[in-house]
């Protein structure tokens, strides 16, 4: 069920003025703001009152429909909204965008990156997680710097990426007149540099401490836990709500959509040659539930589990999470499965603990008091785990990041309730990793819906009580 929007969203006084600062900067400029200041209401209120015709978005594709699409309709109801990709709408949308056809059109950078734009020169473009475009050797750069967009929002937490370096390629987007078109030019005005016998030339570091962002005409950033402005003498985090939700929306895999939905389709058998269509049994929600998490391997005995380095979207996307968090972010992350989380944590590595029934309550304890120490930066929980009568990681942590969520609702709450308690002194940021298409959206596919109608046209007339 699609959710009415009724009402547009009313910034606040430091989104107020990034805003304006942007519209006076003809709507260029750079948002570093870190995760939960609002980044992609001001980047939609600053093209809305500056009247732009054609709009285009570059953003992580798990914020296509929840974040962009929904915020650009609920700011403005009369929008449009395409998706450019490689499906037939999608070309056309592309065909629409290159002939300036009013709408807001919205693309993956991994899409983007295939492709070179100097045919397309929109009104306004913004690239959401701009820092994937940081490395200027990567396709995502190159092409960027052939989008000549008139006016031009990058937005991330991490704006320049890993190394100070990377601003160079956001600079050369969204001001090409201080980049310049020679990148070592640049960096020797700003940077310092040291030879290397292997590397050649390397870079170690910005020459004047903030030199480069000074030389920034329209540069906003907003800090969660720190002073960043006059409105957050503390931080951001006292201007925002307790907790902000977040959905992160993924498409399976290949391997893992084949899978989905040929164990979907097999709800459906025969017995002695009579149709039997199951009413989703409890053994099968536990399968699909599983592979929307990864591609499952089963083992000699009938078991089954994931291999350490099984196809996963949601651990993608859990990693894109991280690297456009500040570094060293905590994280509580959250799943229904202990297999799954076994292999969470293994990825992870030594900065994480698998917080489950497999490990005794003294290592629990341990993990616990590493964590509120510092000592860990990853507890990756069951929800059965540690739903009930954990106490101490809202001393540290104020980021909790669900790859699924428990059937039992109960569970749901008391794990949100282990962030979100006496004790926090951060807003909570919870971000749903939800696969599309699955029972992730609480919903069941078309398919099976099908199957549960033909379940009752199959039954005798005399049975329907029974």
């Amino acid at each position: 069920m699609t959710e009415e929007i009724t009402t547009t969203l009313k910034p606040y006084d430091y989104q107020e003025r990034d805003i304006q600062k942007i519209i006076n900067n003809d709507g260029t400029g750079i948002i570093a703001t870190q995760v939960g200041g609002g980044k992609t209401l001001v980047a939609i209120e600053v093209a809305r009152r500056l009247r732009t015709e054609t709009n285009m978005v570059i953003a992580p594709k798990g914020t296509h429909k929840r974040a962009w699409e929904k915020t650009i309709k609920r700011q403005i109801p009369e929008a449009k909204v395409k998706y450019v990709n490689s499906t037939k709408a999608g070309k056309e949308a592309w065909d629409d965008l290159a002939n300036e056809v009013p709408s807001w059109y919205i693309l993956s950078p991994e899409y983007f990156r295939k492709f070179h734009w100097g045919s397309v020169k929109p009104d306004f473009a913004v690239f959401d997680e701009v820092h994937r475009a940081s490395n200027r050797k990567a396709k995502t750069s190159t092409a960027l710097s052939t989008l000549k967009a008139k006016s031009r929002l990058a937005m991330s937490g991490t704006i320049a990426g890993n190394k100070i370096e990377g601003f160079w390629s956001v600079l050369r987007w969204v001001y090409p007149e201080i980049a310049g078109r020679s990148f070592w030019k640049w960096v020797d005005k700003y940077c310092i540099t040291k030879f290397d016998p292997f590397a050649g030339k390397v870079i170690a570091g910005e020459r004047v401490a903030g030199a480069i962002v000074d030389s920034i005409p329209c540069y906003i950033r907003h800090l969660k836990r720190e002073r960043c402005c006059s409105f957050h003498p503390e931080g951001m985090d006292a201007e925002l709500p307790r907790v902000v939700q977040e959905e992160r929306v993924v498409q399976l895999s290949p391997e893992q959509k084949r899978i989905y939905k040929k164990f979907e389709k097999d709800l459906l058998v025969f017995l002695e040659g009579n149709p039997m269509v199951a009413e989703v049994p409890v053994a099968s929600r536990i399968r699909l539930r599983q592979i929307t998490l990864g591609v499952p391997t089963v083992t000699d005995e009938g078991e089954v589990t994931f291999a350490e380095d099984c196809k996963s979207s949601k651990l993608d996307e859990l990693k894109s999470i991280i690297e456009d968090s500040p570094d060293g972010e905590p994280m509580l992350i959250l799943t229904h499965s202990q297999k799954f989380a076994e292999v969470t944590a293994k990825r992870l590595g030594e900065k994480a603990f698998e917080w489950s029934g497999k490990k005794s309550q003294k290592l629990r304890d341990e993990a616990l008091e590493k964590f509120i120490a510092g000592d860990l930066q990853y507890i990756v929980a069951v929800i059965s785990a540690i739903g009930e009568g954990t106490d101490g990681l809202q001393e540290r942590c104020s980021t909790v990041v669900w790859l699924s969520r428990d059937d039992n609702r109960l569970l749901n709450e008391q794990a949100a309730g282990r962030l979100d308690r006496q004790g926090q002194k951060s807003s909570v940021t919870s971000f749903d990793i939800i696969a599309e298409d699955t029972y992730d959206e609480g919903q069941l596919s078309k398919l099976v819906l099908d199957q549960l109608k033909m379940n009752q046209s199959l039954r005798r007339e005399d049975e329907q009580d029974n």
